[in-house]
């Protein structure tokens, strides 16, 4: 292993603590905290076998990381020739190639005791081997070289740098674990390395261990975190982790539900892993233990009866809308279910949370005026409403044909909540309410809305349609060089720019500047001579020329092509 600096936030000054007198009493016993270790891969074929040594009386041991990885299952035997599974993962760090784990169907084991101090150089440690010679178990070895890492150490040894050496503990006179032997990685070594033993203090599972890059890659079930609610954390966390695999989640439910049996937290997890498998019958039965289980419990932190159905219907709301398909997850997981859950758990515990749920699956099923009632008193609670429960609000009142006022009115609410008026994530909102400015006739609030929204999202991130859309509130608020700027960005971005050449060419023509106008339509003239807008244009700006027989020439082709409503211009210009 290549010398390391190791992060600072290793727990150089932690020391272990043995369980009990039973670690090894002198250097004669160490035999006794020595393992030998088997990997095997998925198809059950050996894939590795190297040392391991017992590191507290109930089963606990370390290895080596390598040794560990890309493996599905593995076995050790101790001094004894006794055979045990390796049971759970306990901790793993692959740069100090170290991984620490518990094996299954021991009571109890002599282990070796951890030196609270590192050695010096020119210390001599003695190498304890596996091997079932006792004469043959230790041979000595000692510091070449250290490096501090505070109170912690990393060594080079005299041993040779082999593999036979790899993983073995290294003890003092006393038969303190001082170091761990390693291969030394630099090129043409000769001596092998080794690691403070202090490093095994920092192998642990914690709540953000669900995230671990080296503990997803052993396919070895982990251990929970020894605090419950680390492990509550733990699991909700590992809900979220998509590369972690089925054993891995699984297990690790049935681990908690099997530590924790009268919490409901472990069934909820599971229940919501199962519903994600797309298993509703499982899914719906955890559920169920769930809420029996938040009844009896007498452990105030527990999770309540009022949250479960709350998850059990955001879980039932989601899984519905994103397959678009009301009964066929189950006949009882629909958009019903979900609003009556939400109920529910409103009636027992009032908060504005359920009620913003209920509101978000009645308008998930079309109800969109319950839904506006829903959402209008979330939004009375003034500790809880939030720009996108007053969003939710607007829109469920926009649906159920209400006051366009009114809309306004809570659109302005949700945009002067927002907490950061710099994020994309808001644009919408502008958007939203620029459509509704434009039906109120507000047409330069309307303006400054997509101003805003192009802000947010920027201009290299928008397309032709949203430059065409606010060329035509620009029109309509008189503002009308901004107009054909618009329009020229849209007919730049098109990979079909007629449509706007043409809206270009509309719009010169209603601010009078008529030979601007013909120019354009002209352009357009050449590649669609049959189109009734390009005619209609064209025909009207030479009327308005006193051009009248080119008037009448296009005029005509607009009626040939369907459009009627130039018969009282064909008049107007034919006198």
């Amino acid at each position: 292993m290549k010398k390391i600096i190791l992060p600072v936030l290793l727990l150089a000054s932690a020391t272990y603590t043995p369980l009990s007198a039973k670690s090894i009493e002198n250097v004669k016993d160490a035999y006794k905290a020595i393992l030998q270790i088997f990997t095997y891969n998925q198809q059950g074929n050996l894939l590795k076998e190297g040392t391991a040594f017992w590191i507290s009386e109930k089963g606990e041991a370390i290895t080596s990381y390598d040794l560990l990885k890309g493996a599905f299952q593995a076995k050790i035997i101790d001094a004894k020739g006794k055979t045990y599974k390796v049971y759970r993962i306990l901790g793993a760090n692959a740069t100090t190639d170290l991984a620490k784990f518990k094996v299954s169907g021991i009571a109890k084991n002599d282990y070796f005791k951890l030196s609270n101090n590192s050695s010096n150089t020119g210390s001599e440690l003695l190498v304890c081997h596996y091997t079932t010679n006792k004469k043959e178990l230790m041979t000595k070895t000692s510091i070449v070289n250290k490096e501090a890492f505070d109170s912690l150490a990393y060594y080079t040894i005299s041993a040779n740098n082999d593999s036979a050496i790899v993983n073995c503990p290294l003890i003092d006179e006393q038969g303190n674990l001082v170091a761990i032997a390693q291969r030394n990685v630099k090129k043409d070594a000769q001596q092998a390395c080794a690691i403070d033993a202090r490093f095994i203090n920092d192998l642990s599972i914690k709540a953000l261990s669900a995230f671990s890059s080296d503990l997803n890659a052993l396919n070895i079930p982990r251990a929970l975190p020894k605090s419950q609610s680390e492990a509550i954390s733990y699991l909700d966390l590992l809900g979220r982790v998509n590369t972690i695999d089925s054993l891995s989640c699984t297990t690790a439910y049935n681990d908690f539900i099997e530590q924790y049996p009268t919490l409901p937290e472990g069934y909820v997890y599971r229940a919501t892993y199962w519903a994600n498998k797309n298993q509703i019958n499982k899914s719906e039965a955890d559920f169920t233990l769930a809420i029996s289980k938040s009844k009896t419990c007498t452990d105030s932190t527990a999770m309540k009866e009022d949250a479960i159905r709350y998850t059990l219907s955001n879980l039932i709301y989601r899984k519905v809308v994103s397959s678009g398909k009301d009964s066929t997850l189950s006949n009882n997981w629909t958009l019903s279910r979900a609003e009556q859950e939400a109920n529910m758990a409103y009636q027992i515990q009032p908060y504005t949370l359920y009620l913003v749920q209920k509101g978000n699956c009645l308008y998930a099923s079309h109800k969109y005026a319950e839904a506006y009632e829903s959402f209008k008193q979330a939004c009375e609670d003034t500790h809880f409403a939030s720009s996108e429960t007053f969003f939710s609000a607007a829109k469920a009142l926009e649906m159920a044909k209400g006051d366009n006022k009114e809309v306004i009115t809570l659109l302005d609410s949700c945009i002067a909540r927002i907490p950061n008026n710099t994020s994309s994530t808001y644009g919408q909102y502008y958007l939203e309410r620029s459509q509704r400015l434009i039906k109120a006739t507000r047409y330069r609030d309307a303006v400054a809305d997509y101003n805003k929204y192009e802000q947010l999202i920027g201009p290299r991130n928008l397309n032709e349609q949203f430059y065409d859309l606010r060329s035509q509130a620009e029109e309509k608020a008189h503002m009308y060089q901004q107009a054909i700027d618009d329009l020229h960005t849209a007919i730049a971005l098109a990979s079909n720019p007629i449509p706007y050449q043409i809206d270009e060419a509309a719009l010169l023509l209603n601010i009078g500047e008529y030979q601007k106008a013909i120019e354009i339509a002209q352009q357009v003239a050449k590649k669609l001579p049959n189109n009734a807008d390009c005619n209609k244009i064209l025909g009207i700006a030479y009327g308005e020329l006193k051009q009248k027989t080119l008037a009448t020439k296009y005029l005509n082709k607009a009626k040939e092509a369907g459009d009627n409503t130039v018969e009282a211009f064909i008049e107007k210009y034919s006198k």
